[in-house]
């Protein structure tokens, strides 16, 4: 006994798609109807709903159709998939640190404004738009000595610890940048609350081993690595931040 066949309309119900959408998926061949009643309607089988989710899902992931059609479909537990998914995984993370980087933007541009003071708009602008194209892809390409994973293993337990480093050495190195760029000056309060921040993520970072420092001023001292929007940043912030943090430390002691 065959499959039991499911009209379009039940496999919209069950899909929370519509019944035109599941019309499009068959002429395009993502989804062809598995075939038609003698009344020339469509019907599909409970196989073909399976392949349903995948093709949801993928959607929902941002695949176009196409990559759908031709690359997901018939491989979503191959290798194929799994580096296909990888890369959209990295393309969403593009995407929030993206955000993350107009959030930082806000925040420097709120607090400057609370000491009386202009935000440099166009820097910020700029940055926006020249971070926000940044692929984090390309750390992948880096090449970290056999020391440097060690200890990068130690304070890193997953990918998200170490994208979190990253966002948060970027949200600050705007911000130092930003407050550069207005005049503020590396002692006024904001400044020190950013050294603070600085400080606390060197310190998780590190553990306060000066032998764990050098394995990030080695991957500091590689700035041709970097991608042109990441060089900049830092070059603008550093200033800034070297006199706050040395502020910052001299009232610690």
């Amino acid at each position: 006994m065959g499959e039991k066949q499911i009209s379009t309309g039940e496999a919209a119900k069950i899909s929370g798609l519509t019944i035109r959408t599941l019309q499009h998926y068959d002429n395009i061949g993502v989804l062809p109807a598995s075939g038609r009643t003698e009344g020339g309607r469509r019907f599909y089988t409970e196989s073909d709903m399976v392949k349903l989710e995948h093709v949801v899902f993928y959607r929902g992931l941002g695949f176009s159709l196409e990559q759908i059609k031709e690359r997901l479909l018939d491989t979503e537990i191959g290798e194929n998939a799994n580096e296909l998914l990888s890369l959209q995984k990295t393309l969403l993370y593009n995407q929030v640190y993206s955000i993350q980087n107009s959030i930082a933007a806000i925040e420097a541009s709120q607090e400057i404004i609370g000491v009386g003071k202009t935000p440099p708009w166009t820097l910020l602008a700029t940055f926006m738009q020249s971070l926000g194209a940044v692929d984090i892809s390309i750390w992948a390409d880096y090449e970290f000595t056999e020391e440097q994973i060690d200890v990068f293993k130690e304070h890193f337990q997953a990918f998200d610890d170490v994208m979190d480093f990253y966002n948060t050495w970027k949200r600050l190195s705007i911000k130092a940048a930003a407050f550069c760029e207005a005049g503020i000056m590396p002692g006024e309060t904001i400044a020190q609350k950013l050294a603070t921040e600085w400080a606390e993520m060197e310190q998780k970072a590190t553990g306060g081993k000066d032998e764990h420092e050098q394995a990030y001023l080695a991957v500091d001292s590689r700035r041709d690595m970097w991608s042109s929007a990441e060089r900049e940043l830092i070059e603008k912030a550093e200033p800034f931040l070297d006199e706050a943090v040395k502020i910052y430390r001299q009232k610690q002691k």
